[in-house]
């Protein structure tokens, strides 16, 4: 959810921590429904600027409720679709192989090249949707003993 929902969830938490133990019981969950995760953040974006061809790479994670989300931008170096498709292969077996990375969390959906006129996916190289850790890990021979 965007910044927005933000700001409207702040003042309604605010709002309801003024209004008694009901109240204030009430803010006290809403204040749980957003946990910014910058450990997930900072790892994939290191595990990607360190793979040749990226050019940047910025992610925003959440952990909300026992579950989440993770959202990458990823720009490549990239001049053709294949070449792009290279660099996201040797992003996913990267991600791969990052032991700090959660099997439950979800790779980016797309990679642009740099000018945005190429934009790949996973489904790219080999897969049917936007993967997790664990799908790439499975995929790329990685699995955890």
């Amino acid at each position: 959810m965007g910044k927005g929902w933000e700001r409207r969830r702040r003042r309604l938490r605010q709002r309801l921590s003024q209004a008694g133990p009901v109240g204030g019981t009430l803010a006290a969950v809403l204040g749980l429904g957003k946990s910014r995760n910058t450990d997930c953040e900072d790892l994939f974006a290191s595990t990607a600027l360190a793979v040749d061809g990226v050019v940047s790479a910025e992610f925003e994670c959440s952990d909300m409720f026992g579950g989440g989300w993770e959202r990458g931008t990823v720009v490549l170096r990239a001049s053709s679709r294949d070449e792009a498709a290279r660099v996201v292969d040797a992003l996913l077996q990267a991600f791969a192989a990052e032991p700090g990375l959660e099997p439950r969390w979800s790779t980016p959906q797309q990679y642009r090249n740099e000018d945005g006129s190429i934009v790949v996916s996973a489904g790219d190289v080999g897969f049917r949707a936007v993967p997790t850790i664990e799908q790439v890990r499975e995929h790329y021979g990685r699995t955890e003993e």
